[in-house]
């Protein structure tokens, strides 16, 4: 499993967002391999109307770290388990 906080811009003007918008998504891939992960995760992201703008944190979580996830990580996790990648997207100063 890895998780990347990845700041994005919105491409286009949907319901919910308007062009040029910035946020975090948060993305949750699972997916040990770093390099296939990253790429599914642009590749959803980009998919849902966002560009990448830069990748500000990215990792494979330990059992333990896991174990510690806030309930909003947690159900995030859960999803990408289930489903094999989730992303939910936060403001910039989250």
């Amino acid at each position: 499993m890895r998780c990347f906080k990845i700041r994005v811009k919105s491409t286009s003007d949907t319901e919910g967002k308007t062009k040029g918008a910035r946020r975090f998504a948060n993305v949750w891939v699972n997916e040990k391999d770093l390099d296939k992960a990253e790429a599914s995760a642009r590749k959803l992201l980009k998919d849902q109307g966002w560009s990448v703008e830069s990748i500000e944190l990215s990792m494979a979580p330990s059992a333990e770290e896991i174990a510690r996830l806030d309930p909003i990580q947690s159900a995030a996790h859960k999803r990408a388990l289930s489903e094999g990648i989730y992303a939910y997207f936060t403001g910039l100063d989250a």
